[in-house]
C-alpha cells in the first residue's frame, strides 16, 4: 500500500496493540513518556493510555522555562489532565545550569544537553516504577536525523516512529486533539525561537512528499523533483540530510574480532 494511502484507523489499532505487546514482553508495570505540548507527544500519550490505561502511564512535562514557551506547558498540562494520567512537571533549567558550570558555551551542544537531560529523567522515573520509556519521535524526524542521539532518540519503543508528521497530524484529528496542538509548529525547544521547519528549510508537507518518493518508493532525485514540481537541488539537499544522518538510525557499531 502506498504511504500516501495509509489507513490511519488501522495504524491506530496496530500501534495500540504494539504498545500493549511490548509492555507485556518487558514484564513492566507501565510506561513513562515526555509530554511537550506538541502533536507527536500528544498522539503518543493518547495511544499509550488507550493501550495501558491511565493508571499505568506517567507523563513528564520537562520545560526549561528560559526557552520553553508558556503555551507549550499549558498544552502539555491540558493533555495530561484530559488523560487523567500521573503527571510530573520538572523544570530542567537548574539541572542544565549545573551541567554547564565550567564548560565552554555552545548553542547546539547546550541544546542537545537539554534533550539528554530529559532522557535521563525519563529513565530515572522509569526505573523508580518499573516502566518502559515510550518515545514520541515520528518517521519524518527519524529519516532526516532531526533528533538528538541519546536524547529524544534514547527510548525503549517508538510507537509512531513509522508515521510521517502529516500522518501523525491526521491521527491527532481522529483522536480529538485540540486544533491548537495539531497546527502548532513543531520544535524540540532546545533554544529560543527554534522550529523544525525553520531549521530544515521547508514544510513537513514537502519533506514527507520527498521522503515518500525517495525512501519508500526508491525514486531518484530528478524523478522525485519532477513528480513534486520542485527544484532538484532542493530535493537533493533533503536527500543528503537523510544519507548523512544514517548513523543516528543505527545501533552503535561493534568492532568484530572473532
Amino acid at each position: 500500500m502506498p504511504r500516501s494511502e495509509i489507513d490511519i484507523m488501522a495504524a491506530r489499532e496496530r500501534i495500540v496493540r504494539f504498545i500493549k505487546d511490548r509492555a507485556e514482553r518487558a514484564h513492566v508495570d507501565g510506561a513513562v513518556l515526555g509530554l511537550s505540548g506538541g502533536i507527536d507527544s500528544a498522539v503518543t500519550a493518547y495511544l499509550t493510555v488507550e493501550a495501558l490505561g491511565n493508571k499505568r502511564v506517567t507523563c513528564l512535562i520537562m520545560p526549561d522555562k528560559r526557552v520553553t514557551p508558556e503555551v507549550d506547558i499549558e498544552d502539555a498540562s491540558s493533555i495530561a489532565e484530559e488523560l487523567c494520567a500521573d503527571t510530573k512537571v520538572v523544570d530542567i533549567a537548574p539541572i542544565h545550569r549545573a551541567f554547564l558550570k565550567g564548560l565552554q558555551r555552545d548553542r547546539l551542544a547546550e541544546g542537545n544537553l537539554r534533550a539528554r537531560i530529559r532522557m535521563s529523567l525519563l529513565y530515572y522515573h522509569a526505573n523508580l516504577s518499573n516502566k518502559i520509556v515510550v518515545g514520541t519521535g515520528d518517521r519524518s524526524e527519524a529519516l532526516v536525523g532531526y533528533f538528538t542521539k541519546y536524547g529524544d532518540g534514547g527510548v525503549d519503543i517508538l510507537p509512531i516512529g513509522d508515521l510521517y508528521k502529516t500522518e501523525v497530524r491526521k491521527l491527532g484529528e481522529i483522536l480529538g486533539i485540540s486544533r491548537r496542538v495539531i497546527s502548532k509548529r513543531s520544535s524540540p525547544r532546545l533554544w529560543p525561537g527554534q522550529t523544525a521547519e525553520g531549521e530544515l528549510g521547508m514544510s513537513y508537507n514537502i519533506i514527507d512528499g520527498v521522503l515518500r518518493l525517495h525512501v519508500d518508493q526508491k525514486k531518484g532525485v530528478e524523478e522525485t523533483a519532477a513528480k513534486l514540481r520542485m527544484k532538484p537541488d532542493v530535493v537533493k539537499a533533503l536527500v543528503d540530510r537523510y544519507e548523512r544522518s544514517s548513523h543516528k538510525r543505527r545501533a552503535p557499531e561493534v568492532c568484530r574480532v572473532h
